[in-house]
């Protein structure tokens, strides 16, 4: 199983301001030319060794989308601004000459979750799109996206096929290639569904926008359970953990909350994802310090593996 992450903000695409770019840039040239580096051949290696990619690079701006694949199958998670890349990339493969067949998951269809459907080119040639959702009037809902007043193109004009699945929540939907599926209803406005995905032994879970408070210890138990003994779960953690408490009943989860609920769901990797659009790379990567610091304090027997959910990351379960 091969996840790619395509699209890890949150909220709204959030592209690097010219100034944090020039920053980063200047940093990066006055540490080289203090290190007396002038063979152009090392720069990228030196820089490569001593700056993580948030450092030398960024997390990302697109928008939630994650691509699933396996042999015969491939599954996307959410159609964010992100998804117009990953759509790039299917068009020099498999889906440029159609009749390829794909698997799209939504877990709501708040904007940042949908808004890249739009521009993903593979709806553009004859290939199959198949749909799913636990809303009950998704297809409606993405109509409505493209209606004229708010997009030029109708979604009826695509030359794919669009196949619309209805799903239940907790019950498995079987996939190409011995894969499945199974939904879960998470907290968040207007319902928001996780998916838990099973291919030959491998367990990733996709757990976006939900909240999830210290005191809701008690009543977490069918979570934790949807977590349990997988090899990756990509965690909503938009806030910190103050603002998580403050930001009440809006939907969201820290990393630090997510730590706890991986440790006891017996979780291999938890992806921190859906970072806020107001966060700089360098907060959301002490907010990654902070979540190791606390692992370390209250779960440091455990072999769970902290990351920043990075746009263009992949990982092989």
């Amino acid at each position: 199983m091969q996840v790619k992450f395509w699209g890890v903000r949150g909220s709204i695409p959030t592209p690097l301001s010219p100034g944090e770019v020039e920053a980063k840039v200047i940093t990066m040239a006055e540490d080289v030319v203090s290190a007396g580096i002038t063979d152009p051949n090392e720069v990228a290696g030196y820089l490569r060794r001593k700056y993580s990619m948030l450092q030398r690079a960024t997390v990302g701006g697109n928008t939630t989308c994650v691509s699933v694949e396996w042999p015969g199958a491939t599954i996307i998670l959410d159609a964010g601004s992100g998804i117009r890349l990953l759509g790039e990339s299917l068009m020099d493969g498999p889906c440029g000459n159609g009749g390829t067949e794909l698997h799209l998951l939504f877990s709501h269809t708040h904007w940042d979750h949908i808004q890249g459907l739009p521009f993903f080119a593979p709806l553009f040639q004859r290939n199959i799109l198949n749909i799913y959702g636990c809303h009950d009037d998704i297809e409606k809902r993405l109509r409505y996206q493209q209606s004229y007043d708010y997009f030029p193109i109708p979604l009826e004009s695509f030359l794919a096929e669009l196949k619309f699945n209805q799903c239940v929540p907790d019950k498995a939907v079987d996939l190409p290639g011995g894969g499945r599926f199974i939904p879960h209803k998470l907290n968040h406005p207007g319902d928001c569904y996780g998916y838990r995905i099973e291919h030959e032994g491998k367990v990733m879970v996709f757990a976006t926008d939900s909240e999830h408070s210290p005191k809701d210890r008690n009543d977490d138990h069918d979570v934790v359970e949807f977590f349990r003994d997988a090899d990756l779960v990509i965690f909503d953690s938009q806030y910190t953990l103050e603002e998580s408490i403050i930001k009440e009943d809006w939907g969201h989860s820290s990393a630090i909350v997510g730590v706890d609920l991986a440790a006891r769901a017996n979780v291999k990797q938890l992806a921190l994802f859906h970072h806020d659009p107001s966060y700089p790379d360098s907060f959301v990567h002490n907010l990654l310090m902070k979540a190791n610091t606390y692992r370390h304090s209250n779960y440091n027997g455990i072999p769970l593996k902290l990351f920043i959910a990075t746009e263009g990351e992949t990982i092989t379960l």
